[in-house]
């Protein structure tokens, strides 16, 4: 029962080493030149500060997602909602304080369309989850918190 005291003063004193050692698993920047491809999933948003009351609020399409990456660092998302609502992401990628930042513009086949930045939150070879922060600049001005949720199966 003695030594148990000295045996945590030794591991505190070893944990930052260790730490460097064998480090809990990390993400690392993931490469934009995986994402190339095909997915589906889903595009959620929510709505805030509408010129349109009405179109304030949570909202939630399924897609399929087209994303082509350029090793220059940009990142086009094309969107094909099967509501038949289409829209497009086009921007550049850049890696900011260990996050991999997304920032561009969007445009819609409804007339919707915006300027964006956000980032990735997420990404495997079966899954891309980035996270957007959408300022519409049309008729309509709302400010969009979105979830772009992408899977795919491995091949």
């Amino acid at each position: 029962m003695r030594f148990l005291p000295l045996i945590a003063v030794l591991f505190a004193a070893a944990t930052p080493a260790l730490a460097q050692l064998h480090p809990f698993p990390r993400q690392f920047p993931p490469s934009p030149s995986g994402f190339n491809g095909r997915w589906n999933g889903v595009d959620l948003e929510r709505r805030s500060n509408c010129a349109s009351a009405q179109n304030n609020g949570n909202r939630g399409t399924y897609a399929q997602f087209d994303v082509v990456a350029v090793n220059n660092g940009e990142l086009n998302i094309t969107q094909t909602g099967v509501t038949g609502l289409n829209c497009d992401y086009r921007g550049r990628t850049q890696l900011a304080s260990g996050l991999l930042t997304y920032t561009g513009t969007l445009s819609c086949s409804d007339g919707k369309q915006g300027n964006f930045e956000g980032h990735v939150v997420e990404s495997a070879a079966t899954r891309l989850h980035l996270r957007l922060a959408i300022q519409l600049t049309g008729a309509e001005s709302c400010t969009i918190d979105a979830i772009l949720g992408m899977a795919r199966l491995e091949e």
